[in-house]
């Protein structure tokens, strides 16, 4: 190879590999020169810096908050990185879920008489509502995901087609809808016996290899979905955990189904046995959050919020401060602080100049 051919090797190499929870760094390589711009903002080193570092990491969070006394909110969206949303305050509009790069959003009553979601991608600003099945529901929560979910990598998908799992109660029964973006229409139900209680619609569902879980308040069981056979089950959670507070459902680092709730000043870990669903429990962490959490923060019980999955992050508020606690390297930081904070859904992407 000639030594240009070699340098410019020898520099995008180079630039694969900083670190992808600093974007800032690959912006400031790109004003170098128009030729580090070039290789930075093509889809080929896009693609190679993806699966490089194969984990999106996280670049933000977004969080709703009371701002009056009138129960009116607010959605704020707090970089962790050095990354500029174009939009940081959504007056009103409550965050459900993110996944693949999108983020979801559920409106309130009071803007229209039609509640409606919407799916918002953070990186380009695009926006795109859709309105709620047509079956009334006194409990319901949703989830966003690629529709590519059982064969895409999950690289470079933020951009392509989307899913939006709707699932809601009345008296009877449990149902479920699936809005394809691709159609811009929702699916045909389908349905379980036996309401069990409501949706806890400040836990997010967590994504564990083709199956959605989605939690409740008020009962000790967790609905899985299993997209690809298109059916529904009921599953049991930890009966101890039965009586703590906020509880989380997660994924664990093998790629099983997980739980965390807190307790006092102890953080408790669980993971699903592999096996059918009727598969058990089995406690496999404490965390003392004495030795984690300044003084101050523990004068009341803090509550686990909120998972970021596939980089083991938890989200926990005590006095209203918001923390991170890495669970990998059991390292705390102060992300936030304010009253009335919850409804906490972390975002998670890849972010390079012109991507």
């Amino acid at each position: 190879m000639s030594s240009p051919a070699l340098m410019e090797d020898l520099v995008e190499e180079i630039l694969l590999r900083f670190p992808p929870h600093e974007p800032a760094c690959l912006v400031r390589a790109a004003l170098v020169c128009k030729r580090w711009c070039r290789f930075i903002s093509g889809p080929g080193f896009r693609r190679r810096f993806r699966e490089l570092h194969r984990t999106p990491p996280l670049l933000g969070f977004l969080y709703r908050s009371l701002i009056d006394s009138d129960g009116a909110n607010l959605t704020r969206f707090v970089p962790t990185a050095a990354f500029c949303s174009p939009q940081v305050e959504i007056r009103s509009w409550r965050p459900l879920d993110a996944r693949h790069g999108r983020v979801l959003f559920r409106s309130p009553l009071e803007i229209s008489d039609l509640e409606e979601l919407m799916v918002w991608d953070p990186i380009t600003d695009e926006k795109r509502k859709l309105p709620i099945p047509p079956r009334n529901a006194f409990s319901w929560t949703a989830a966003v995901l690629c529709s590519g979910a059982g064969s895409c990598d999950h690289l470079d998908c933020h951009r392509g087609p989307f899913l939006v799992v709707f699932v809601g109660s009345d008296s009877v029964e449990t149902f479920i809808y699936t809005y394809s973006s691709d159609a811009a229409a929702w699916s045909k139900p389908i349905c379980i016996q036996d309401a069990e209680g409501r949706f806890y619609s400040l836990m997010r569902s967590p994504l564990v290899g083709n199956a959605l879980y989605f939690g409740f308040s008020g009962t000790n069981k967790a609905l899985k979905y299993d997209m690809e056979l298109r059916e529904m089950f009921w599953i049991q959670l930890p009966s101890t955990c039965s009586n703590l507070g906020l509880r989380v459902l997660t994924t664990t680092e093998d790629g099983r189904l997980g739980l965390v709730t807190a307790d006092g000043n102890k953080i408790y870990m669980w993971s699903r046995k592999a096996g059918s669903n009727d598969a058990g429990w089995t406690q496999n962490r404490v965390i003392e959050l004495e030795r984690l959490l300044p003084s101050d923060a523990i004068l009341t019980s803090p509550d686990v919020l909120c998972f970021a999955e596939g980089i083991h992050v938890i989200f926990v508020r005590s006095n209203n401060v918001l923390f991170t606690i890495d669970l990998k390297a059991c390292k705390v930081k102060k992300v936030c602080k304010g009253k009335g904070i919850r409804a906490v859904v972390p975002y998670m992407n890849f972010y390079t100049p012109a991507g």
